[in-house]
């Protein structure tokens, strides 16, 4: 049983929202570090965004679609950076989005191949 659409959707989409706006709602209530508080959410997003590209594609390396994504990150940073949209403009944050990209593209193989086996009976 191939691994279920609505679980990738869930496991890669919207849990990697969810724990990004918890991080950002709580930051200040949860005493965490200024690195995990400034950027582990803007990964999460940027995890979240090229997966749901990569579902929407069954799973398939588009190329078009994967430099659209980069180039939109580096693009939405420039315009902070020129005060165009609220936000610093920071290569930093531009180095979370690719980190996170990239890790996304890594684990695309595996969620295209994993598999649940079903449960496994026991007979006497």
């Amino acid at each position: 049983m191939k691994f279920g659409k609505r679980s990738d959707i869930l496991l890669n989409v919207l849990l990697p929202l969810l724990l990004g706006l918890f991080i950002y709602w709580s930051a200040n209530s949860l005493f965490i570090s200024a690195l995990i508080r400034n950027y582990l959410p803007d990964g999460l997003w940027a995890y979240a965004f090229i997966s749901g590209i990569l579902l929407i594609w069954d799973r398939a390396l588009h190329m078009t679609w994967i430099i659209l994504v980069f180039l939109t990150a580096i693009g939405y940073e420039f315009l902070q950076y020129l005060h165009v949209v609220p936000g610093t403009g920071d290569i930093k944050d531009i180095i979370t989005y690719f980190l996170f990209f990239t890790i996304a593209l890594l684990l695309n193989n595996f969620f295209k191949t994993v598999t649940l086996r079903p449960p496994q009976t026991i007979s006497v």
